[in-house]
């Protein structure tokens, strides 16, 4: 009676951990172990006996090594259909083993694009095409072959093999999947560094290689889980770059909250301020000095502002901390924060400090949104620049009025539709978003105004901004509560009938004709 022809296992390993325990383990169950380059010299330290690949593949070592696991006689081993007998008789014939476990992990090429200090055609020199091409071969080969990716599965695999049992089918096949998502992740690495600056921006298809970053308590809701994810090969940005410097760590809704937040007060070039809660800015304001612009957004609405996120366009100092800390605020995200600023708001217990550095957006940056059984896609809304104002009612607007209209605008542009904005200078006095109508967001911004400011130094206009097609009876109710000007989109029907109304009331009347509608 014959032996049972010995079991072989090939380890090629950027991540080392845990590879020489789980070699021994193989070792002491009777594998064979066939390993090359610095896995092998890892064993062989650790005095694990092994098989070089060039002994089993006899081939050359060509090319500078690149191709030293490229070998037919190695993925015939992995290949092979073990219920086929014609297969197992030319393996034979061959002299080639058949190889039953593979462990290989990848050179990690994201780190690598992530720094940004190489060529692209240096960083294509730390592209692992065979590791990839073994792993890919395992993978497909699960019904035969042990395919494993991730070191964390090295003593459950171990812990099975010891209890005298091969994989069951559906273990080796879902190790197969992790490993398949794992070159796939690797893939589109490469993909997404090397397209870009070049891609187009809605591709016919559309591969995201994205890493988990930080694991979060739940999502919108405490039953739903959550996670971050950035995306691979490219240096951390937006708000995977921010850092928490004191608090409690960042829920889901702090991040999407964030997002909105330092997306509107990334709009102005002076010191602003946003409050934001559910997504919808409670207040808003530019002024000469942060502490000054984060008292406005708060005295905008202190009801809407309590319990949201602050986002500032500059380093919080002492003076705005001062103003932040009096009130209740979850979380508050600047570019830096001073030392002292630090020392007020670490007072606070239940405040979150973010530092964000400041953003820049892509041209090609896209924003998605998944519905069922699909993504939507869409080309980035990037900010509005004032140029494409155009005044077309009889009364032009002050300069003052001008100011505020632009300042409203892009307020109004970070708002859900129908989105209605009330501003006196370049603070909000009432915002109201996510209305059916756009005269129901008229009448709430109008509101908000009249009860939390019912007096108003008339030394400042109050305008108002609108990311709806108005119409005559919207201009009649905005006149009625004080408002000299106004700003929306234009380019409907009703834009005779919109200028006829300014006309009738004085008002000053400018179309943007830019829609920024916002669900």
């Amino acid at each position: 009676m014959t032996d049972a022809p010995k079991k072989t296992a090939l380890l090629s390993a950027a991540d080392i951990t845990g590879v020489v325990e789980f070699a021994h383990g193989l070792h002491e169950l009777g594998w064979q172990l066939v390993s090359s380059g610095l896995t092998a010299k890892t064993l062989r330290r650790a005095e694990v006996p092994i098989v070089e690949v060039a002994e089993l593949t006899k081939a050359a070592d060509l090319v500078a090594g690149r191709v030293r696991l490229l070998q037919p006689r190695l993925f015939g081993g992995i290949l092979a259909d073990r219920q086929d007998p014609g297969q197992m008789r030319e393996l034979e014939r061959e002299d080639i083993p058949t190889v039953d476990l593979v462990a290989v992990n990848l050179y990690p090429l994201a780190q690598v694009l992530e720094s940004g200090q190489m060529s692209q055609r240096e960083a294509m020199d730390f592209l692992d095409v065979s590791g990839a091409a073994l792993l890919r071969a395992a993978a497909r080969s699960f019904h035969g072959v042990i395919a494993l990716c991730d070191p964390k599965d090295y003593p459950s695999v171990l812990d099975t093999l010891r209890r005298g049992k091969g994989l069951s089918v559906d273990q080796s096949r879902r190790l197969a999947a992790k490993a398949f998502n794992y070159i796939s992740y690797y893939d589109s690495t490469v993909a997404q560094y090397l397209s870009d600056g070049t891609a187009e921006s809605l591709p016919d298809e559309l591969i995201l290689s994205l890493k988990k970053t930080a694991e979060l308590r739940y999502g919108e809701n405490p039953h739903q889980g959550a996670a971050l994810y950035s995306r691979s090969g490219a240096r951390a940005w937006g708000l995977n770059a921010a850092t928490l410097l004191y608090g409690k760590p960042l829920a889901f809704n702090h991040y999407v909250t964030m997002d909105r937040a330092t997306d509107l007060v990334g709009e102005f070039r002076r010191p602003a301020c946003a409050i934001v809660k559910f997504s919808n800015p409670a207040g808003a304001a530019v002024a000469d000095r942060p502490g000054e612009a984060a008292r406005l957004a708060y005295a905008a609405d202190p009801a809407g502002c309590t319990g949201g996120v602050a986002a500032l366009n500059r380093e919080v100092d002492a003076e705005a901390a001062r103003v932040l800390a009096t009130e209740y605020i979850e979380c508050v995200v600047a570019p830096d924060f001073t030392g002292e600023a630090l020392d007020i708001l670490r007072a606070k217990k239940d405040v979150r400090l973010v530092r964000l550095p400041s953003l820049l957006l892509s041209a090609r940056e896209v924003d998605m949104k998944t519905v069922s059984g699909g993504v939507l896609v869409e080309d980035r809304d990037n900010p509005t620049a004032p140029e494409g104002f155009k005044a077309v009612s009889k009364r032009a607007p002050t300069d003052i009025e001008a100011a505020a209209l632009d300042f409203a605008w892009r307020v109004a542009k970070h708002t859900t539709t129908f989105a209605a904005v009330l501003a006196r200078g370049e603070a909000t006095l009432g915002v109201a978003g996510g209305q059916a109508t756009r005269l129901d967001a008229v009448r709430l911004a109008v509101v908000k105004g009249q009860e939390r400011h019912p007096v108003l130094t008339p030394a400042l206009p109050t305008v108002l901004a609108c990311d709806g097609a108005l119409e005559r009876s919207d201009l009649v109710e905005a006149a009625e509560a004080g408002v000299t000007a106004v700003i929306a989109s234009g380019g409907t029907r009703s834009d005779a009938d919109l200028l006829s109304a300014a006309d009738d009331l004085g008002m000053a009347l400018v179309f943007t004709g830019v829609r920024h509608y916002r669900l």
